[in-house]
């Protein structure tokens, strides 16, 4: 299985380096320090009333400041509503962002090569794809060997998942690098003139982003892997894994490059669609500051989303991107003038939900026949015939 077993080395199948393990420690409880400082220098009481359905804006007179120093988009009459058990509510948007991507990840098949397969079997798939990234730091590419397997079980073929999964790739990064690009740009207008430098920062990763974005969408058209190939052997590296498993590289980009020429439209609905469940993440935002009280204007709640995905890149590192995730999620709400606790609250609302999906995600592989230690097996046992 050429394609679970190249996932799975580049995913943590090979043993970690003593500096790499000591770089994810480091960035986990930087991470986490910085969000307990912010914690640290907001108001618990208010937290904690607002965790518990209370009124939760006076809950301490020595909190936030003025509302008069609040964004002019924060509704100041309406500030006196706690979650609850409504925190529950934030499952719902995010289950319809799931269903959004999961359509998209289908169009990286091509025709008819997820003929007899459900949707909701392709849902729990993928389900259990993102809850293995979720726990495995691994650039993405652990839940794509986990894809590749359960694929595998219901009758597609190794080299049609794999190439999915690069296809797939290539068109979140597209999509990701779009929502970033379009968000940078939108921070670059809203954000308040004394904000002069930071602003003409969102300018330079706005130009970037969209750079990027063509820059991918023409080395992929071209072969990826293989252009990737090619750059190492030019920068003089000469990578084992790349030389055993050149033929089945090749192999590879000839059926991507196949599918871009045969199957261009699917490759498009692929990335809009993404680019759309990005879109639409950002009401989760805006429904969690509704349940505390507050409006957010809708142009912030789409560029502080933008930016929370560059943060949840972190997860090549950190697991989950825990700690790194909730520093940027409070540092953005901050940065657009929402009070710090709100910041807090979502975060810790958000990584409920990452939390909850992911435990759903797990349940479904350990519950289904393709327990984690079954499929662990089957990866060793495809890349042990394979070599």
């Amino acid at each position: 299985m050429a394609g679970a077993s190249a996932f799975r080395r580049a995913g943590g199948g090979v043993g970690m380096t003593p500096r790499r393990r000591w770089l994810r420690i480091a960035l986990l409880i930087a991470g986490i320090g910085l969000f307990a400082y912010f914690i640290y220098n907001a108001d618990p009481a208010k937290i904690r009333a607002a965790f518990l359905g209370e009124p939760w804006t006076d809950a301490n007179a020595n909190g936030l400041a003025d509302p008069d120093e609040w964004h002019d988009a924060i509704a100041n009459d309406r500030h006196d509503r706690g979650l609850g058990w409504l925190s529950l509510l934030v499952l719902v948007p995010y289950g319809v962002v799931f269903t959004i991507d999961t359509l998209g990840w289908t169009f990286t098949f091509g025709a008819n090569v997820l003929r007899g397969i459900s949707f909701a079997r392709l849902w729990s798939i993928r389900l259990v794809g993102e809850a293995v990234n979720a726990v495995i730091p691994s650039m993405y590419v652990g839940g794509e060997a986990a894809k590749v397997v359960l694929l595998k079980r219901q009758g597609v073929p190794v080299l049609n998942a794999t190439s999915a999964a690069v296809r797939s790739k290539t068109a979140q990064s597209i999509a990701q690098s779009t929502f970033i690009a379009m968000g940078a740009a939108v921070a670059f207008f809203v954000l308040p003139p004394e904000h002069a430098q930071v602003k003409w920062a969102f300018a330079g990763i706005a130009l970037c982003g969209f750079t990027l974005m063509a820059l991918l969408f023409k080395i992929q058209r071209h072969g990826m892997v293989g252009t990737l190939v090619s750059w190492v052997r030019r920068l003089g590296f000469s990578l084992k894994l790349l030389v055993d498993k050149e033929a089945k590289i090749r192999e590879l980009d000839d059926e991507i490059y196949d599918f871009y020429n045969r199957d261009r439209k699917y490759f498009r609905r692929c990335t809009i669609t993404y680019l759309i469940g990005w879109v639409v993440d950002t009401v989760e935002i805006m429904l969690v500051a509704h349940l505390l009280g507050y409006e957010l204007a809708w142009l912030h709640a789409f560029a502080i989303e933008a930016f929370i995905s560059v943060a949840r890149g972190f997860n090549i590192v950190v697991p989950g991107s825990l700690g790194v995730q909730e520093f940027g999620i409070v540092g953005l709400f901050k940065l657009f003038g929402y009070p710090v606790e709100l910041g807090i609250l979502y975060a810790i609302v958000r990584r409920g939900r990452d939390v909850a999906y992911a435990g759903l995600g797990w349940a479904l592989l350990y519950w289904s026949e393709a327990g984690w230690s079954r499929m662990q097996a089957e990866m060793e046992e495809s890349e042990a015939a394979e070599d």
